[in-house]
């Protein structure tokens, strides 16, 4: 469990460092990806809330 442990550490360090050097070389395609992953996130969330609010609906007088 501790080598289990120790490889997804280390994999997110090596992760990390790679977008800090991506980063640097190339900013604006970061920021670019960022802008359009915020907008498809926040398509998603208002499509998910749309089709919750057409399933739950308001409940009907009795």
């Amino acid at each position: 469990m501790i080598k289990t442990f120790g490889v997804i550490i280390g994999g997110i360090f090596i992760g990390a460092v790679g977008v800090e050097i991506l980063r640097r070389k190339y900013p604006k395609a970061l920021d670019k990806l960022y802008a359009q992953t915020c907008e498809i996130a926040s398509e998603a969330k208002a499509a998910f809330k749309s089709g919750y609010d057409k399933a739950v609906g308001p409940a009907d007088a009795a």
